[in-house]
């Protein structure tokens, strides 16, 4: 009975190490290339896919009349760009659009902003002098808090009218847009 059970275990473990080995390998001989199954893909794959996408652009081009025009973009011909150029140039002289102003800023002077300006730190240093809930950079998606650096490069919103603004370790330029006060 002893030597019996001794042969009985690895006979079992042998069948279901050869039926997993089958089972394994029956799956991958029946995958098709480029397929969950089977991830590697063939040239044949590429290439159909590649005449696919061909076919897609070619059609696209077709729906906007031809040419190279990329869907969602515009050819503006130069009457076209005059006439535009002529209405922003108008808006912003009529004050419906305020540039961004440059500014520099001696190392040591304080800026106050009002609510709502706008500002892009082109060059120098400054950090924030603000409450508990600080400027906000637009461009990272965040706030910086008090007596933290301005990233150059970056657009800042001031949220409120309430001493926020920047204190400057270098001299600086900004671009700025809405009310502020200069501090030396």
């Amino acid at each position: 009975m002893r030597q019996r059970k001794n042969i009985i275990y690895p006979a079992i473990i042998a069948v279901l190490a050869g039926l997993l080995i089958l089972s394994h390998l029956q799956t991958t001989a029946y995958a098709q290339p480029g397929t969950a199954n089977d991830p590697l893909v063939t040239q044949r794959y590429v290439n159909e896919r590649i005449a696919e996408l061909q076919a897609q652009i070619t059609a696209l081009q077709n729906q906007q009349g031809g040419g190279t025009n990329i869907p969602g973009t515009a050819t503006l011909s130069q009457a076209e760009r005059d006439a535009l150029i002529s209405e922003i140039t108008q808006a912003v002289t009529a004050g419906q659009v305020v540039p961004f102003t440059p500014l520099f800023v001696p190392r040591g002077s304080t800026l106050i902003a009002d609510a709502g300006a706008e500002f892009i730190l082109r060059s120098g240093t400054a950090t924030v002098i603000a409450g508990p809930n600080g400027l906000v950079d637009v461009t990272a998606g965040r706030d910086i808090g008090n007596g933290l650096p301005i990233s150059r490069n970056h657009l800042i919103l001031v949220p409120a009218t309430d001493g926020r603004g920047l204190l400057f370790a270098t001299d600086a330029w900004l671009m700025i847009k809405g009310g502020y006060v200069i501090a030396n």
